[in-house]
């Protein structure tokens, strides 16, 4: 299947279904001024995709933001990576609902470059978290970005700031500045991030 063309001209919900409806394996490479990705299709579902640093979920979303570029399917194509595994209409609903959350949490975390910190002194008095939460929490220092987090925690970038974005509305985190690439805070004090931490930790 010759497939290749303008993203003007095809929205790529439409492409994700035409590949499952031809029944092919492979991966459809997209390139655009903001970079090159490829989502790869094998046995009607979406196994891999790639973005820059961003893989899986987190890439998806960010390339079907993408309304100008060009398109090709190469067919048989293969990556060994799976980071996905989900049907075609099922990545595309999850993208959907993910998109959705995203402008929800927008007006608190307005990027994945923002960078959080401990709140002096929270009541945490009738806090509960959740495994996952806690984990998290012991990754801010006050200088980590989002995207960083959750590339320590090896987890997708929508999972980390959703639970960024709960850590703040319970008062326990909050939002310091959104930090530019490459580009460090002041040093730390060491002594007085452990301290702290231990309110969290003890």
């Amino acid at each position: 299947m010759a497939l290749h063309g303008d993203l003007k001209d095809f929205e790529l919900h439409d492409l994700f279904q035409l590949i499952q409806m031809s029944d092919r394996d492979g991966a459809l490479h997209l390139k655009c001024v903001e970079g090159k990705g490829v989502i790869f299709f094998k046995d009607g579902k979406v196994t891999h995709a790639e973005m820059g640093g961003s893989k899986g979920t987190d890439a998806i979303n960010i390339l079907l933001a993408w309304k100008e570029g060009t398109f090709s399917f190469d067919v048989d194509e293969e990556s060994s990576r799976v980071t996905i595994g989900q049907p075609v209409q099922n990545v595309i609903l999850e993208a959907a609902r993910q998109i959705d959350e995203w402008k929800k949490m927008e007006d608190v975390l307005p990027s994945i470059d923002v960078v959080v910190d401990f709140v002096e002194e929270p009541d945490v008095r009738d806090i509960e978290l959740r495994p996952g939460e806690w984990k998290t929490l012991s990754f801010i220092d006050g200088e980590k970005s989002i995207k960083e987090i959750a590339g320590q925690l090896d987890m997708e970038y929508f999972d980390v700031a959703k639970i960024m974005y709960g850590l703040v509305g319970s008062g326990l985190i909050k939002v310091l500045k959104e930090r530019k690439e490459g580009k460090r805070g002041k040093e730390k004090d060491k002594d007085k991030d452990i301290s702290r931490k231990r309110r969290f930790f003890r």
